[in-house]
């Protein structure tokens, strides 16, 4: 059986953070403008929220890759056994 490599990152990841990169541009460019902090706390700054999710998501699967407190299959399991022997 050949070792699976592990990629850097994946396409999913890749459009996740891209996607979230853009959606910080075009919400701070057109829905919010934060000159104080308590700016921050008006409802139009709630659309800042959708790019900060999107961005957790992308860190969640990035580092969830790379750590043991993923779900673990037996396939994952194996090939960490190989990787660590």
């Amino acid at each position: 059986m050949q070792e699976k490599k592990i990629d850097f990152l994946t396409t999913a990841e890749a459009i996740l953070f891209v996607g979230s990169l853009f959606m910080w541009i075009y919400v701070a460019h057109t829905f919010v403008f934060i000159d104080s902090f308590a700016s921050l706390f008006f409802m139009q700054s709630w659309w800042l929220l959708l790019p900060l999710m999107t961005f957790l998501m992308f860190l969640i699967s990035f580092i969830s890759r790379r750590t043991e407190w993923r779900w673990s299959n037996q396939e994952t399991n194996e090939l960490n056994e190989k990787r660590n022997a």
